[in-house]
């Protein structure tokens, strides 16, 4: 949330305190190794997806010459070997007294369905906190959008957000409320917020919950006709509602959004039509090396226009000049 330049990242072990499993998502909950810096919201780490054990085939011993990953899991090593990004879902402690994040994230390939077997005790080596992460300042009232397991990289600004008493609100994106990846709960306490729902909606009913240790004011948008208490429809559409039904706020809404690419870019649609103060996108790319050596994680973006006066297309690297990046300035037709 500081405009002050991250620090370096560390690299270490960090031992698992935590694991939940739900459906196809799974958080993780990790003790960070001391020398590992304050991250920032929005910020990522690398983190390995087969834990730190003892090697089998030892002195004595069988497969001797077989990796690990394996003979533990029947994966072939060259498929995890490499470490994958994720976002910081939350962070507690300090790095003086001990510190923790959580991770939340989506099995959908071998690299996370490893990372979802952990278990409490096991060590993963981390490189972290990477890229660039959100600096709030001059923001008057905040629209959060998250689609699906975009969450993940939003709560951390979120409870940040709250703490300082910035106006804010989430929208969560899901197929389904049973496919949601954080629990959901129905309240008949309406949370503070700014804002009036549009026609469409019940009142403020359904918030996210359980995961989260404090009272975020949120808004479900789901594409299930059945599910009660949610905007029937995308996040996008409940974005585009909630403009309508409040005019005036446009201009002093700082919009942020992670999720699909087709969702981000019809975001920046959006944005642009009701002349929102900001918007700011949290960019997914898959990446190699997280500190801009592969060149893997480019995405295009218009550089201010020249003497020409006509802007030029560059590109630039999530993991270093991201991930928050600014919505209007790529070219989403390219990047999708």
């Amino acid at each position: 949330m500081s405009s002050i330049s991250p620090q370096p990242p560390a690299a270490g072990y960090s031992t698992v305190v935590r694991a939940t499993r739900r459906g196809d998502f799974c958080s993780l909950v990790l003790a960070l190794p001391e020398q590992f810096p304050m991250p920032r919201p929005g910020q990522f780490i690398l983190v390995s997806c087969v834990p730190e054990l003892a090697r089998p085939g030892r002195a004595g011993q069988g497969d001797s010459e077989r990796h690990y990953d394996e003979i533990l899991f029947g994966i072939p090593p060259d498929r995890t070997l490499l470490m994958r990004p994720m976002s910081i879902f939350d962070y507690s402690g300090t790095p003086a007294s001990g510190a923790s994040i959580t991770l939340l994230f989506k099995v959908i390939g071998r690299g996370t369905f490893l990372l979802s077997r952990a278990e409490v005790g096991q060590r993963l080596r981390v490189l972290g906190p990477l890229g660039n992460g959100f600096s709030s300042g001059g923001w008057r009232k905040v629209l959060l959008v998250a689609g699906g397991i975009g969450i993940s990289g939003l709560f951390f600004l979120a409870k940040a957000l709250v703490a300082r008493s910035i106006p804010t609100l989430v929208v969560l994106g899901v197929n389904s409320k049973r496919n949601s990846p954080l629990p959901l709960a129905q309240t008949e306490v309406v949370p503070a917020h700014h804002w009036a729902m549009p026609e469409t909606i019940e009142p403020l009913n359904l918030v996210v919950s359980r995961l989260f240790d404090i009272f975020v004011p949120s808004v479900v948008a789901s594409l299930y006709p059945g599910d009660d208490g949610a905007f029937c429809g995308s996040a996008v559409e409940l974005v585009e509602q909630l403009f309508r039904a409040n005019p005036t706020y446009a201009r002093q809404t700082t919009l942020v959004a992670c999720g699909p690419v087709a969702m981000l870019a019809s975001l920046a649609d959006v944005a642009r039509h009701w002349r929102v103060m900001e918007y700011l996108v949290l960019m997914e790319e898959r990446m190699a090396c997280g500190v801009g050596s592969c060149l893997g994680c480019a995405v295009p973006v218009r550089e201010p226009a020249g003497e020409a006066k006509s802007a030029l297309v560059g590109y630039r690297l999530v993991c270093k000049q991201g991930p928050v990046m600014d919505g209007h300035s790529i070219v989403w037709k390219q990047a999708q």
